[in-house]
């Protein structure tokens, strides 16, 4: 029989993964509205950013009244601040799918200055990255959350690979400026989400460990 804290924090775990299926959804769809420049799915993404706002909200005070009530110790501690800080970064992720989806916003009626490869690409690195950092909290697997935070690395350098290209286009051609800082952009938040799913990551070794790995080389 699972006490009644156990069933509380099995309740806690399933809304976080709630919302990281919900902030997936957000990246997932934010790329494809610009790789597509569907401005209905953009829109659809920001208006579905007020339900990580009020996730984010809800599991803050949940995470609150269990730290308050409960006195959690050791692992059950460190599993409430681990979702509590995780869940910042979802809320954050979030917000980052929104400027994506503004940009696809932003170019309507217009064309991209040229057919995205390297940004679907650390899309698909980005939601892995998310992914195995989540399974690493509720799997208790350590490979997870180190696997996660190599692939930031590979998230980095197509960041910057998007950036060589597009300062190119804008030195070559002045008026590409606007389209291709546009896409510099995006390519930002890319690079942002990789971070915050890095985050994430580190907190899952804190909680199965209790080893803080952050500013580590």
């Amino acid at each position: 029989m699972l006490t009644h804290l156990e069933q509380e924090l099995n309740d806690l775990v399933r809304k976080i993964l709630e919302m990281a299926d919900i902030a997936i959804e957000a990246v997932t769809d934010a790329v494809q509205s610009l790789k597509n420049l569907d401005v209905k799915l953009a829109e659809k993404v920001l208006q579905r950013d007020t339900i990580l706002d009020k996730l984010e909200i809800a599991i803050d005070e949940e995470c609150s009244r269990l730290l308050v009530t409960k006195q959690p110790a050791a692992g059950d501690l460190r599993l409430i601040l681990a979702i509590l800080k995780s869940n910042t970064d979802l809320e954050r992720i979030g917000d980052l799918a929104t400027n994506i989806a503004k940009e696809t916003i932003r170019l309507e009626g217009k064309s991209l200055l040229k057919p995205l490869i390297d940004i679907p690409r650390m899309t698909e690195l980005c939601i892995k990255m998310i992914t195995m950092a989540f399974q690493a909290i509720t799997e208790k697997n350590i490979e997870y959350a180190r696997q996660c935070i190599a692939l930031d690395k590979d998230v980095d350098e197509l960041n910057m690979q998007i950036n060589r290209e597009l300062f190119s286009f804008m030195v070559e051609n002045p008026a590409t400026i606007s389209s291709a800082f546009g896409l510099i952009m995006v390519a930002r938040s890319l690079e942002r989400i990789g971070d915050h799913a890095t985050n994430i990551a580190e907190r899952a070794i804190y909680y199965i460990e209790g080893e803080d790995v952050r500013h580590q080389e």
